[in-house]
């Protein structure tokens, strides 16, 4: 589309050369220092064709959402200046940006308490190209994103999927976007260096592994039928303590954490190509934490993405501290010297505060309510900030 005042044009690009074009761009800044370009181009490839990544081509996306699956799934965009000179099909790009649009759930003040779903885009890889910087290439492109899909919320007739698009990032530049629209959410860092500690006083040195309960990399149907429940008992909740409030959350999937894991096993095959890789962990209950190993040369971390405990649960502090056990027998078996989560997802909970009490007594303060480096912010078109509450706004979500 050309846009009027200046002379660009901001497109959707499918061609896998052009966006690889934009992946070796940003790579310049964003590699890991242990992959060549190249190898970073590759692992955004990888990652870009996941399942989460291609919803867009699945079938029962297709069944489930007619006239609007095709609009889930990674989508790429640059901003071109039409002024440059033509010299290759890249030559006038001068900012790009990517989208995760996966399902979400809403309720509303109009749904009555009905969970209703609706598409939630994530952006994320915004990126000028650094000899164009500081000529509001970047505020144009997150404008004309914005216009995007508040145009296809607004189109009259369009499939109930679209009707209230969520829209999030995760900004590395403080309120920078609060002049688009989005409104922030921040949610607390927490790190535990202390595994030892933590595994022997809290966590009781619950060691013990059943192979049969490690979650692999394909996930498990039913931990996410938990979720499930879970988000959907918590939504309900949040509205009838809100009613005038839009609620909105990520709708679990196998296929967000397994976009998590293809990232994570990519960067593994640098830093430790001999070792083993699990990904979570389950009870019998069906209580259950997934993680992340973050692996990266100075700060090889494991995140936890997910930790479940069901409402029904006689003994929930119990079972966090047998699930928390677990998650640091994986990082010791995997050279991994911390663990971190975010506030949002543990540590709000009443059956969490002790832990965070054990960790005021054995942790350093600044491990702990740390500012997190990925600050997330929301905007919904015609929705006031004031009014939307984002539940399980946590690092599960981030792209």
């Amino acid at each position: 589309m050309q846009l009027q005042t200046r002379n660009l044009s901001f497109e959707q690009v499918y061609d896998p050369e052009v966006i690889r074009f934009t992946h070796l761009q940003n790579g310049l800044t964003w590699r890991p220092e242990f992959m060549t370009l190249d190898e970073y181009a590759e692992r955004e490839r990888i990652i870009g064709s996941s399942e989460i990544s291609t919803k867009d081509k699945c079938q029962k996306m297709a069944e489930r959402f007619p006239g609007a699956s095709r609009y889930l799934g990674m989508k790429y965009f640059v901003l071109k200046d039409l002024s440059l000179p033509v010299t290759s099909k890249t030559s006038q790009i001068v900012s790009s940006c990517e989208t995760l649009n996966r399902v979400g759930w809403s309720v509303t003040p109009e749904s009555k308490g009905v969970i209703e779903p609706v598409l939630s885009v994530c952006i994320g890889g915004v990126f000028t190209i650094p000899e164009f910087r500081g000529q509001g290439y970047g505020a144009e492109m997150i404008t004309k994103v914005n216009q995007l899909f508040d145009e296809l919320s607004d189109t009259p007739g369009a499939p109930d999927l679209l009707k209230n698009i969520v829209i999030f990032l995760y900004s590395e530049v403080g309120e920078y976007y609060a002049k688009f629209g989005y409104g922030s959410r921040p949610a607390p860092l927490h790190t535990i260096e202390e595994l030892d500690t933590v595994l022997k006083h809290y966590c009781r040195g619950q060691e013990e592994r059943d192979s049969n309960r490690v979650v692999g990399l394909e996930g498990c149907d039913r931990l996410i039928a938990l979720q499930k429940e879970n988000f959907a008992n918590s939504l309900k909740e949040i509205h009838l303590a809100n009613p005038n409030a839009f609620v909105f959350t990520l709708e679990p999937s196998n296929a967000i954490f397994e976009w998590f894991h293809r990232r994570s096993l990519y960067q593994k095959k640098f830093l430790d190509p001999a070792g083993s890789a699990n990904f979570g962990y389950a009870l019998e209950n069906g209580n259950h934490i997934i993680w992340h190993l973050n692996y990266w040369p100075h700060q090889r971390s494991l995140y936890v993405l997910k930790l479940h405990i069901s409402d029904d649960t006689t003994d929930k502090e119990g079972d966090m501290q047998k699930l928390i056990a677990q998650a640091i027998c994986e990082a010791k078996d995997n050279d991994v010297k911390y663990l971190q989560f975010w506030d949002t997802e543990l540590g709000h909970q009443e059956w969490s505060k002790p832990l965070l009490t054990f960790l005021k007594k054995v942790e350093k303060p600044s491990n702990l309510y740390q500012e997190n480096p990925s600050r997330s912010a929301i905007r919904i078109a015609n929705v006031k900030n004031e009014d939307i509450i984002w539940d399980n706004n946590s690092k599960f979500c981030w792209f």
